[in-house]
This record gives C-alpha cells, sequence and structure tokens, in this order.
C-alpha cells in the first residue's frame, strides 16, 4: 500500500493539523473581534453618560450665576430706588431719573432671569453685530464698574485685615521664623527682595 494512497485512520478526509489551527484561529478572531464591539460599545455608552451628566451641571452652575446675577442687578435697582426717594425733595428731576434708571435695571433683571443662557447668549451675539460700537462701549463701562467694585472691595478686605504687607513682614523676621523658611539666597537676591 502507497502511503500517499492509504485511507485516513482518524476519519477526517483532508482535515489535518493546519485546518483545526486555522479554524481555533477563526473563531479567535470572532471572540476578539465581539469582545472589541462590546467594549467600544461599553466605552461610547460611558462617555455619553459622563457627557450628559457634565452638561446637567453645567447647565445647573449657569442657571445658578444667571440667577445670582438676576438677584444682584434687582438689588441695584432698589439701591438706586432708595437712592431716588431720598432726592424727591431735594431735586424731582434727578429723583425721576434714577427711578427711571431703577426701573431699566430692574427689567434687565427680570430679563435675565427669565431668558436661558443661549438665548442669552445669542442676543448678546446680535445686539454686538447690530450695535458694534454700543456693545462694546457698554462692555469698556461695565468693566470699569466691575474694577471698580473690585477695588473697592479690596480696599474695605485691607480696613478689615489686621496685618498689612510692611506689619507682615516686620512680625515674621522678629518671630524668627521668617529665615528659617527662606531657600538659600546669595547677597544679591536678598539685597533685591528687601531681606
Amino acid at each position: 500500500m502507497n502511503p500517499k494512497n492509504s485511507p485516513n485512520p482518524s476519519g477526517t478526509s483532508g482535515a489535518g493539523p493546519s485546518e483545526s489551527a486555522s479554524e481555533a484561529l477563526s473563531d479567535t478572531k470572532e471572540k476578539i473581534t465581539q469582545t472589541a464591539r462590546e467594549t467600544a460599545t461599553k466605552v461610547k455608552g460611558a462617555a455619553s453618560a459622563t457627557a450628559l451628566r457634565a452638561k446637567e451641571e453645567a447647565g445647573r452652575f449657569v442657571a445658578e450665576k444667571k440667577e445670582t446675577t438676576a438677584n444682584r442687578i434687582g438689588s441695584y435697582s432698589s439701591a438706586f430706588h432708595d437712592t431716588a426717594r431720598s432726592l424727591e425733595e431735594k431735586d424731582p428731576n434727578i429723583a425721576w431719573f434714577t427711578h427711571q434708571t431703577a426701573d431699566r435695571l430692574q427689567s434687565v433683571a427680570d430679563y435675565v432671569r427669565n431668558r436661558d443662557f443661549s438665548q442669552l447668549r445669542q442676543d448678546a451675539e446680535n445686539l454686538a453685530r447690530r450695535h458694534p460700537a454700543t456693545f462694546f462701549g457698554g462692555m469698556f463701562l461695565a468693566g470699569l464698574v466691575v474694577g471698580n467694585i473690585v477695588k473697592a472691595s479690596q480696599r474695605k478686605l485691607d480696613e478689615n485685615h489686621e496685618y498689612t504687607g510692611d506689619d507682615y513682614r516686620s512680625e515674621w523676621g522678629q518671630s524668627g521664623g521668617g529665615t528659617a523658611m527662606q531657600p538659600d539666597l546669595t547677597d544679591v537676591e536678598r539685597s533685591s527682595a528687601g531681606i
């Protein structure tokens, strides 16, 4: 009998070790592909959920800040009305203009309170396109007002604070703690820093 023509004792016709390895490789490839698809789906789902949570949190934050801003503008309106009432006896014309300003501020507060953030942004963009000089002039004035408020707040903090810069430095130096915390400096660095 010729070994090449002899019947296959295993009973498989032509299926040798290479074909079973090929089938196993194909099965493994399918399993890996399926696992990769499942993992990709899970990652996409987690990313979508995270993005949704971040969007909701940002929405809550914006709504909170919007309400705070509206309340602050409303309090400025109340302050203008109080000032106008005190001016009514002295100068009714200025009091009338002050009441008008207070009413406009209250309208702005209501507008901010009743609009969502995307509407506010869109309205600001439209205003900037239609009246750029007015928009940027208003932004400039708002910057001046905010700057003055911050400056006044800083002065108030400085008045209430027990130590100013020089007092703090001299007391720090007297306690002996100042030299222990300082890094090794050259004489030039010490003299330029005033130490």
